[in-house]
């Protein structure tokens, strides 16, 4: 059920916005959309949704020129944080985002030459509304854009 549920979202969200989506399926299930100099993909394993992750990304950010990172870790009930302070690290980016890490696991790299790399996570959309306002939170405060457009809203 979480599965068809999941795939309407996307691909509802991929019409309205006249956007293709690239579906793969295999250990895990991704939905790769790319729009103008971003990229955003949606990776989840089937059978355990809490395995899952959204990433949005700049098209030309390069995995090994990683410069700087911040991880912050979601605080879950039973299960031992790592010794990792976010405290201790300096914010790199705007602090609109920081939010996010009350929801989610947080992640933001940036290469050498000034591109993002964010990773969100577990990520589970119930509803359009979760996609919308976490991919366009974290779209506009990179790229001063919307990933989505607002219009679908009504």
């Amino acid at each position: 059920m979480d599965l068809k549920r999941i795939d309407n979202l996307w691909r509802f969200l991929c019409l309205k916005n006249n956007l293709t989506p690239q579906h793969q399926v295999g250990l895990k299930v991704s939905y790769a959309v790319r729009k103008g100099t971003q990229r955003l993909i949606h990776q989840f394993n089937p059978k355990l949704l809490l395995d899952s992750s959204l990433y949005l990304e700049d098209v030309k950010f390069q995995e090994n020129l990683v410069h700087r990172t911040y991880q912050a870790q979601r605080r879950r009930f039973g299960i031992k944080q790592k010794t990792f302070s976010p405290a201790s690290t300096a914010v790199f980016f705007p602090n609109e985002l920081l939010k996010l890490g009350l929801k989610f696991d947080l992640e933001v790299r940036q290469d050498r030459h000034e591109h993002y790399s964010i990773r969100i996570g577990p990520f589970n959309p119930k509803n359009i509304y979760d996609i919308l306002d976490t991919v366009n939170l974290i779209s506009r405060t990179f790229w001063v854009k919307n990933f989505f457009a607002e219009g679908i809203r009504n």
